[in-house]
């Protein structure tokens, strides 16, 4: 099972050994870079030194986490590569369940939750099953933040009760699975001395370790709102180390809405998803991805390979037995003649005591003689003969039963081949067809037909970035009133689809009741808060304009500003729509904007890319659309889509394009 096997130990190695592991875990817990990167290296150099397997891949399982946690993820997935290689190389189960424990934990780091439920549920078998008597205190600790996560609270607290009852658990375990029972009571809004009751008993665990775990500051923050200690709460955020930018980016948003300064809550929600997104980008995620295509691909291959040598056994095994059962026979035929060979020395004898018989008396025993070595050597030929036969019938019925099993065998991967090619491509042409479909159906949502009267010009296009989209325009006439809208939602694809058409029907409903645009932006808000449970959420511009005296009402929901006859509107910018409960919505106003430009567009626009990562730009548009002022609505809008064709230059999109376009005659 393992390429390296423990050797003796000194008691002095044996010393070093344990205070190297203490080391480890005190320098992890406290975030000591240096010291820990350093311990690493001394325990792996020990533990290759002196066979010690499990020390190894510990020690490499806990230096790729750290990595990934405060250094760098994409480092961190090359290591569990590395990590799989060494164990594979060394048929060491122990190592495979380490490289996968990582993955996990990187998954669960970019929000990949059901891949990271799969990597660590594949670590929590192996140890089931080739090491039950290995700790597992660190391994449902990880299942508990992807489960929490994932919103399976009650896992989550069952994960807790086992860490808590196992006796191997070390003291650090204890206070972690603690943490994870703070949290969940805290997510629940459990009773106020239930929650307090939970953290005197993790704080009497943090004096018998000595110093805190990782969760400290959350268990802080969260006491601290819990009992409405917004100072105290603000001392928790303020003392995060620089390393953890991101989190207190986080914390900042939640300490705001706890003040109901929803602005700056919004504010610095957006720079932390910024910085999330920058350090957990594109080409890591689809490392991880691909790093646990290649963990599975390597399993199935393993699998494979030991099927292969199982059954390569009991072909050698079968091959052993037919040997054993020939040797036993020609052992059987070699006492026969042996036998054979005794009875013609007896009658030599004989011959030799009756040699005083008469000359025929040994003339017939002489013929007998000769009558009774040529029977013998008949026997043997005939002997021969049939065991040749017989090896020879063995043989061709061995091969055609070989040939048989292996044709069998090739027919039925053949056809389960088949039947995999058949079913993917069955699945993927009705993807593709659903896909359509549903484009189609969001296509039909949005208005195609523009009215051209005495009054107004107006035009809009929207293109998605993949077969569905999350932008949106609408816009609604009631006698003199022009209602309209541009939204963009969180995201792209089928869930970001799903949300728009959701926005766009509340849209249309709310105008029915003649709302201005800041009463119908605090009515959707309230609307899509509900069961929202994704976080999802949709900027958008909504106008009411009339069409007699030119009167604009607005009200920007943290959208793009719309353009005025080539200069940006200033405008209060509020909160995005389905992010908080309960917001009200202020709105503004143009006196009179006849005969003037009016443009609004989604940032798919100005943040077009091309091959290069060059955006199309905010100062580019705005040169744009001032030198073509005069143009017709579809005039600009045409123009601007074949100029920022020009720019993207074949370039895949990096977001759905959405622009509206009117002039008030």
């Amino acid at each position: 099972m393992s390429g390296m096997t423990g050797m003796a130990m000194t008691n002095a190695d044996s010393l070093k050994l344990k205070q190297l592991r203490k080391d480890m875990y005190y320098h992890y817990s406290k975030r000591n870079t240096q010291e820990f990167l350093h311990t690493i290296s001394l325990l792996k150099d020990f533990a290759k030194k002196n066979k010690l397997p499990m020390d190894y891949y510990k020690a490499y399982g806990n230096e790729a986490i750290y990595t990934s946690s405060y250094i760098h993820r994409g480092k961190a997935i090359e290591m569990a590569r590395q990590i799989f290689k060494e164990a594979e190389g060394e048929h060491n189960l122990y190592g495979i369940y380490a490289a996968n424990y990582v993955l996990g934990t990187v998954h669960t780091a970019l929000s990949h939750f059901d891949e990271a439920a799969r990597h660590l549920g594949e670590s929590l078998d192996i140890l089931k099953r080739y090491y039950p008597d290995e700790n597992r205190a660190a391994l449902y600790l990880a299942l508990s933040k992807v489960e929490r996560a994932r919103g399976n609270r009650q896992q989550v607290l069952d994960y807790v009760e086992r860490v808590l009852k196992n006796p191997q658990s070390r003291p650090i375990h204890k206070l972690s699975a603690m943490s994870y029972r703070c949290m969940v009571l805290y997510d629940e809004h459990a009773p106020v001395e239930v929650q307090d009751k939970a953290y005197a008993e993790r704080e009497q665990m943090k004096k018998v370790l000595g110093h805190d775990d990782n969760f400290g500051y959350v268990i802080d923050f969260n006491k601290a709102l819990l009992h409405g200690d917004l100072k105290k709460a603000q001392q928790v955020v303020d003392s995060l180390p620089e390393e953890s930018k991101a989190t207190q980016l986080n914390y900042y948003s939640r300490l705001y809405y706890a003040k109901h300064d929803y602005k700056h809550a919004y504010d610095y929600y957006l720079k932390y998803r910024h910085l999330f997104d920058s350090v957990n980008n594109d080409e890591i995620r689809k490392t991880s991805l691909d790093m646990g295509m290649w963990l599975e691909k390597a399993r199935v291959e393993n699998e494979a390979k030991d099927l292969r040598l199982a059954n390569q056994r009991l072909e050698m095994e079968r091959i052993a037995h037919e040997l054993e059962e020939k040797r036993l026979q020609e052992y059987a035929l070699n006492m026969a003649l042996e036998n054979q060979r005794a009875r013609l020395e007896e009658m030599d004898a004989r011959r030799e005591n009756d040699s005083l018989m008469a000359n025929n008396k040994e003339r017939e025993l002489s013929e007998f003689q000769s009558q009774l070595m040529a029977r013998e050597h008949a026997e043997r030929a005939r002997l021969l003969k049939w065991g040749a036969v017989v090896g020879l019938t063995s043989l061709g019925f061995i091969f055609i039963a070989i040939y048989a099993v292996n044709r069998r065998q090739q027919l039925r991967k053949l056809r389960e081949a088949y039947d995999k090619l058949e079913e993917t491509t069955a699945v993927k042409e009705r993807i593709e067809s659903e896909l359509r479909i549903a484009r189609e159906i969001q296509m039909a949502m949005v208005p195609h037909v523009f009215p051209q009267t005495r009054r107004i010009d107006i035009y809009a296009s929207m293109t998605p970035a993949k077969e569905v989209g999350g932008d949106l325009y609408d816009f609604v006439k009631f006698d003199d009133n022009l209602y309209f809208c541009v939204g963009d939602v969180s995201g792209k694809g089928v869930p970001a689809a799903l949300f728009m058409a959701m926005s766009a029907r509340l849209f249309r409903t709310l105008c029915k009741y003649r709302l201005s645009p800041a009463e119908i932006a605090s009515a959707m808000n309230n609307e899509l808060v509900q069961d929202n449970e994704n976080g999802m959420f949709v900027t958008m511009f909504i106008g009411l304009l009339n069409l007699d005296t030119g009167h604009l009402d607005f009200c920007n929901a943290g959208h793009n500003p719309p353009i005025l006859d080539g200069e940006y509107v200033q405008m209060q910018s509020n909160a995005p729509l389905g992010l908080w409960e309960g917001l009200e919505y202020v709105g503004e106003s143009i006196d009179n904007i006849t005969g003037k430009q009016f443009f609004v567009y989604t940032d798919g626009l100005n943040e077009a890319e091309n091959g290069q990562q060059e955006q199309y730009g905010d100062d580019h548009l705005l040169a744009f659309i001032r030198e073509r002022r005069s143009l017709h609505a579809r005039q600009l809008i045409d123009q601007l889509v074949a100029d920022v064709q020009a720019h993207v230059n074949g370039a895949d999109p990096s977001d759905d394009m959405t622009m509206l376009c009117f002039r008030k005659k």
